[in-house]
Order: C-alpha cells, then structure tokens, then sequence
C-alpha cells in the first residue's frame, strides 16, 4: 500500500482523513460494507473475501457460520459443541459453580449424561 492519496476501495474516492484497510486497500469506514447483505463491517469483524470485497459471516452460509446457542451470535473462532449445539466459551457455564468456560479449560470440561456441562474439579 502505498504512503500517497488513499483511494477508497469501494467507491473510488479520495479519502481525506480516517480509513480502514482490508483486502490490500483502503476504504471509508461506511465504505467497508459486506457484498451481499450491505452491512457495515467492523475493523475488529473477521470477514471472508468474495470478488476483491469483504462478505460478512452471516453471508457466507454454513458450514463455516456457527450461531451461539445461549447468546444467538456468530461464533468466530474456537468454541464448544454438544449434538447439534454451539456455543462461545464465555457464554456456557459450569451448572455446578456458574462459572464460565474459557477455550484454555477444555481438557477440563466435562459433559454429563443430561447434556450439564461441568468442570472435572466441580
């Protein structure tokens, strides 16, 4: 990328001030929106390329889109599975101690025959 004018990637204008970058180029931030559904993405949103522009997680269909049973959010990353449930680590708890899980304790989690999950010390 260059030090020069920035160009925006998705409207091809001069951006004078802030921007993000993504996909080797600068954008307006309101610029920076998913292919297929318009959205804004945000700089923090992990995103998938389609056509040299970003297409948002919820787009890109499953299988690579898992929905957090408790909270109903994309999961990106790592995450627990039970039968045909998701969930992101923070949001499934211990039903012994109500703590949440973390991805680091996942040795250390067990899942009883109700479907409960625990930690192994709990």
């Amino acid at each position: 990328m260059s030090d020069g004018p920035k160009i925006c990637g998705g409207c091809n204008q001069n951006i004078p001030s802030r921007w993000v970058t993504g996909l080797d180029k600068f954008w307006h931030h309101d610029c920076f929106r998913c292919v297929s559904c318009n959205r804004v993405v945000a700089p923090t949103e992990s995103f998938y390329e389609k056509n040299g522009k970003p297409e948002c997680f919820n787009c890109k269909g499953a299988p690579q889109v898992h929905t957090c049973g408790i909270c109903n959010q994309t999961i990106n990353g790592q995450r627990l599975m039970y039968l045909a449930n998701t969930y992101h680590y923070g949001c499934k708890r211990c039903t012994k101690c109500h703590q949440a899980f973390n991805a680091e304790q996942h040795a250390n989690i067990k899942i009883l025959a109700n479907g409960d999950f625990v930690h192994t010390n709990c």
